[in-house]
């Protein structure tokens, strides 16, 4: 899906980081002669970052979205695409750098790879970097649920069980990971059994779905802005939830569940058709020098795996535990790791039925 970019949000963090965000640069050039395309979520690269890129290099960024991992896998699989970077993750990375669809990372020409922590420098592969990490969980409505959701139930076992007012998302592997944490089972299972108890699962809350797109996507189109009061999200999501709905006071809200989390971490990729890849390097190592990653980071408020770029964050983001988990959390966190193809096609079907049973209601 194409679109454009809102203007840019308000500047909403103090000294340096505030100074970064806000100036303004002359253009270099009066028509960008090139152009980088950029597959990505929604809302997810700073536009004071985009606005900083642009005007030092000449070079407008055009985002190409998607609002899952599937979706994104459609577009890298079509022979036709133009894509210069995608955001990508370890299995996906892993899985389309051995079809030759993703380039090795040269990581000679990224200097300020240096930055990023030892914890995080090796979860992309051979295919990506770092780029942001963190937790899935719970968005809720604060100022519509008299009580925060603690627990996987709240979210997929509701009390109004049959009023349409959850927002879950068409992911294969994110929409299994709540329910097989709910019940105790490895994210990473191949069991049918335990596959099939998470399908059960999600069909008995379907009910209670309004709709299984992203839902920042899905708030956007405003077509659930009366209804929703809980979602499936990520980390730093509920920001964007609460400027997309445009309501004081923020009643969004995230929360992580009891029973454990998936730990996630977001990767850049640089596709092997890709027709400009020394500027694809360039822009990679821009988004990883510790001042911009610090700006991107503070401003999508979502964790920066670049440990230089961290030192630099105000603390009212730093120490935020909805975006820098304890480590009682992380304790208590999965990862995905690689699996069979035929486990992975597995969860696509239960995916598939899942919605297709919904979406003939």
């Amino acid at each position: 899906m194409m679109n454009n970019k809102k203007a840019p949000t308000s500047c909403r963090f103090s000294g340096a980081l505030l100074t970064a965000a806000c100036l303004l640069f002359p253009s270099t050039a009066t028509h960008a002669a090139e152009t980088l395309s950029l597959l990505n979520w929604e809302e997810y690269l700073s536009e004071a970052v985009i606005k900083r890129w642009e005007a030092e290099t000449g070079v407008k960024i055009q985002q190409v979205y998607f609002d899952s991992g599937d979706k994104r896998d459609e577009v890298l699989a079509k022979p036709d695409h133009q894509i210069d970077i995608t955001l990508s993750e370890r299995i996906s990375g892993d899985r389309f750098g051995d079809r030759g669809l993703l380039d090795p990372i040269d990581l000679k020409a990224l200097p300020n790879l240096k930055h990023i922590s030892p914890r995080w420098s090796d979860s992309c592969g051979a295919y990506a970097i770092p780029y942001l990490w963190g937790t899935l969980g719970i968005a809720y409505r604060a100022d519509r649920m008299p009580v925060a959701p603690q627990s996987w139930a709240d979210l997929l076992k509701p009390t109004r069980s049959n009023e349409p007012h959850i927002i879950m998302m068409e992911d294969h592997e994110d929409i299994l990971a709540g329910p097989l944490l709910y019940r105790q089972h490895s994210i990473n299972t191949s069991s049918n059994d335990e596959l099939k108890a998470a399908f059960d699962m999600l069909t008995a809350q379907s009910k209670a779905v309004l709709t299984y797109e992203y839902a920042i996507t899905s708030l956007r189109s405003q077509r659930y802005q009366d209804k929703a009061d809980m979602a499936l999200a990520y980390s730093g999501d509920q920001q964007v939830l609460n400027e997309v709905e445009g309501i004081e006071g923020e009643p969004w809200r995230y929360v992580v569940p009891k029973e454990g989390t998936l730990l996630w971490i977001d990767c850049l990729s640089i596709p092997a058709k890709g027709s400009k890849k020394e500027l694809a390097y360039r822009f990679l190592n821009y988004i990883s020098d510790p001042q911009i990653a610090a700006l991107n980071a503070a401003e999508l408020g979502v964790a920066t795996p670049n440990a230089a770029a961290k030192a630099l964050l105000p603390a009212e983001i730093s120490e935020d535990p909805t975006i820098y988990p304890t480590e009682a959390v992380l304790q208590n966190s999965q990862i995905y790791e690689p699996r069979p193809m035929q486990a992975t096609q597995t969860r696509r079907r239960i995916i598939s039925a899942l919605i297709n049973a919904h979406d003939a209601r």
